[in-house]
């Protein structure tokens, strides 16, 4: 998981300084969608750190251009979910690029109910993407649950041609997942992304010291903080949904 094995479009966006630590993240949630990141807390951590990360919120993009606001030069990007419980990565190379898509096409069809869904399906978003410079990666194609795209969607083959990577190592999974991830990526020759798919800040450091080759375990095998992010995603997801029934 190198910096050199992902495609050219994100070399931009990698801020180097003069440390030896690295934290080149793709798939990260704050305190705007369903994580508990906060933003000040985030560039803190990376203040004295090579960074190349993104932040992608699930269809929400206020804690990507907060962080660009601070000067944090994150990859204006967004965890796109769908009407049918499909999710996409999508990077695009300007903030006015994801404010634009965002403000054309997630907001106007968000699910008030569930954060992670529009009412729109994954093939409406594929083809409204042709129209930007981006860059699409399937996340935990070989997930848990709804998240098992290759067990729970037949049309899946057919977005793996439209897309240009598949992620191969998402933190929040046994690594047996991610390697039939890897093999469909190779199988298909699809470029790679990476990611911690964060919510708190102690998966990011994880992944930061796995990155760094500082430890090999992964963050799924601390059962005590994936009991507890279990427990305050439930909350956050129910929450959204009691808001939106309030508000009508």
């Amino acid at each position: 998981m190198k910096l050199e094995k992902l495609n050219d479009f994100f070399q931009e966006f990698y801020v180097e300084k003069n440390s030896d630590e690295k934290i080149i993240d793709l798939h990260l949630h704050t305190n705007f969608s369903d994580g508990f990141i906060n933003c000040r807390a985030l560039e803190k951590h990376l203040q004295d750190k090579s960074y190349l990360i993104a932040v992608t919120d699930h269809n929400s993009i206020g804690g990507n251009l907060l962080l660009r606001k601070m000067g944090i030069n994150v990859i204006p990007g967004i965890e796109l979910g769908c009407a049918d419980g499909f999710e996409m990565l999508v990077y695009f190379k300007t903030e006015d690029d994801l404010i634009y898509f965002y403000k054309s096409y997630i907001e106007p069809n968000k699910n008030k109910y569930r954060m992670s869904k529009t009412h729109k399906d994954i093939n409406y978003y594929l083809s409204a993407l042709e129209n930007f410079t981006c860059y699409k990666s399937i996340p935990h194609i070989a997930g848990m649950a709804q998240k098992n795209f290759i067990k729970n969607k037949d049309y899946i083959y057919n977005v793996i041609g439209r897309v240009d990577a598949i992620e191969i190592h998402n933190n929040a999974l046994p690594e047996y997942r991610n390697k039939i991830a890897k093999s469909l990526q190779e199988k298909y020759n699809k470029e790679i992304t990476f990611g911690s798919d964060a919510h708190f800040m102690e998966e990011l450091i994880s992944f930061s010291k796995i990155i760094n080759h500082l430890e090999k375990e992964s963050l799924f095998e601390n059962y005590s903080t994936k009991l507890r992010l279990i427990t305050w995603l439930g909350k956050k997801h129910l929450s959204y949904g009691i808001k939106a029934l309030l508000e009508k």
